[in-house]
């Protein structure tokens, strides 16, 4: 099981073409989008335009899989197991946790990390890999999404919190260690990514990237 997760893109690349086993210019990605279906439809454009123009001036192959387009949990497993990796974006956590959960996405992608497909996220796309997104109310308004859903998809058995050092997300730190108190949180701030790899965990320091 591999994963890439941080508090906004890809801050240290080098840690995730380790983890992919390729250079980015041969690595195809699905790019989920859902954490900023909240958003009018200009604005949704433009940001997932923008987040398509930085990952491909990494050298990524993107191709945005929205799952709102998807009814049938075997459509969308037989589209997604046609990337390398897998990245959810950051936004609004609940919107983005209601999405996987409503298109199975949370079950489907247990099966693919089982397969090699590697799964990253940002930001919301972190907080959802882990045990709960809980205190997250904090930072991202619950009533965005369709169904409020507090429970993460439980790939690592840790709560994750991205943004630790960010002077917009100060207040949402205690609020949510005080939730988590009695689950091992992992924290990052802006520069930094946590991989999983072969039942393991560390943390990298990068570089800050863009914000979208």
């Amino acid at each position: 099981m591999k994963l890439y997760l941080s508090s906004i893109g890809i801050p240290a690349p080098e840690g995730l073409t380790s983890l992919l086993g390729k250079s980015f210019n041969k690595t195809t990605v699905a790019l989920i989008p859902n954490a900023k279906d909240y958003y009018s439809k200009r604005a949704w454009d433009f940001t997932i335009n923008s987040r398509i123009e930085y990952m491909k001036s990494l050298g990524l192959n993107i191709e945005v899989v929205d799952l709102k387009d998807y009814t049938e949990e075997s459509a969308l497993k037989n589209k997604l197991s046609n990337y390398d990796l897998i990245w959810a974006m950051g936004g609004n956590t609940f919107v983005l946790r209601y999405e996987m959960q409503r298109s199975h996405f949370d079950e489907i992608i247990q099966d693919l990390l089982n397969q090699g497909v590697v799964y990253g996220g940002d930001s919301a796309g972190a907080l959802v890999a882990g045990l709960s997104i809980n205190g997250i109310e904090a930072a991202d308004e619950p009533g965005f999404a369709e169904k409020v859903i507090n429970n993460g998809m439980g790939i690592v058995p840790f709560s994750i919190l991205p943004h630790t050092d960010n002077s917009e997300f100060l207040e949402v730190v205690p609020i949510f260690e005080e939730l988590h108190q009695d689950e091992e949180i992992i924290e990052l701030n802006d520069s930094q990514a946590v991989i999983f790899e072969n039942g393991t965990h560390r943390i990298i320091d990068g570089q800050v990237p863009p914000q979208f």
